[in-house]
């Protein structure tokens, strides 16, 4: 979504991503405040409603595809390295730092 530059960016440095950025970045489509939130969706549903059922199916499949298992695949995958890092002190400095809102003093170990 974002481009794989912009998605390693974001990856390797865990930054939070505001709405402003993550919508300039095209990581969301839309940036409505809360109260706007339901009515927009409601509005995007009834748009795509009203378009041509067997072609929003159709295009549906092609742009899923096999979505839904490298999903399941890339998120096994990422609990067994975060399952790995647990036992780390990095792991627990950076919840340490996160509790203590500082910022993180990581060793590699």
């Amino acid at each position: 979504m974002v481009g794989h530059q912009r998605a390693l960016e974001l990856l390797y440095s865990g930054a939070r991503v505001e709405g402003e950025r993550a919508h300039a970045i095209g990581l969301c489509d839309r940036l409505v405040s809360a109260e706007e939130l339901r009515p927009t969706a409601i509005a995007l549903a009834e748009e795509i409603a009203a378009s041509a059922p067997l072609a929003v199916r159709a295009i549906r499949r092609t742009m899923r595809g096999d979505l839904a298992e490298r999903v399941r695949e890339a998120t096994a995958r990422e609990w067994t390295e975060q399952a790995k890092l647990f036992d780390t002190e990095d792991f627990a400095e950076g919840v340490a730092a996160v509790n203590e809102r500082r910022p993180a003093r990581f060793t590699g170990r």
